[in-house]
């Protein structure tokens, strides 16, 4: 291994003297990600799955989404952080999740509505009995 090969390891231990800068070694840690923008993400995946589950909850768990969303990145534009990518994620699984929850509740509230139009009850003034019923016949 001569000074041509350049896979070659500079040469000592590895360990560069004391107050030296090391080349090989990263400046600073690995950037952390928002914490925002991961609980929009989680937030608005929660408010898809949660059709199945609890539906009408999700409507919360929607809006919560998309103002984590939105506040995140808000954040990411002035700090150094990552998670555009969660942030933009959780906003659109956010309003995907509000929108289905708002037509599943509407659709609800639509079939209620109609099924206690057409109710009927036994016992009310518009009753007409469909055959003539004739006093002396015997009913069993």
């Amino acid at each position: 291994m001569g000074p041509e090969d350049p896979y070659s390891r500079p040469p000592g231990n590895g360990v560069p003297p004391y107050n030296q800068y090391d080349p090989y070694q990263q400046p600073y840690g690995p950037v952390p990600n928002n914490g925002k923008a991961i609980a929009a993400l989680v937030l608005g995946i929660s408010s898809i799955v949660s059709i199945m589950i609890f539906p009408g909850i999700g409507i919360i768990l929607g809006i919560l989404a998309i103002i984590f969303a939105v506040i995140a990145m808000k954040e990411l534009q002035h700090r150094h952080q990552q998670g555009r990518g969660l942030a933009i994620g959780g906003l659109v699984c956010g309003i995907i999740g509000f929108i289905i929850h708002v037509l599943l509740v509407l659709f609800i509230v639509v079939i209620i509505g109609a099924s206690l139009a057409s109710y009927s009850p036994v016992g009310s003034d518009e009753w007409e009995p469909t055959i003539e019923q004739n006093s002396d016949a015997d009913f069993y």
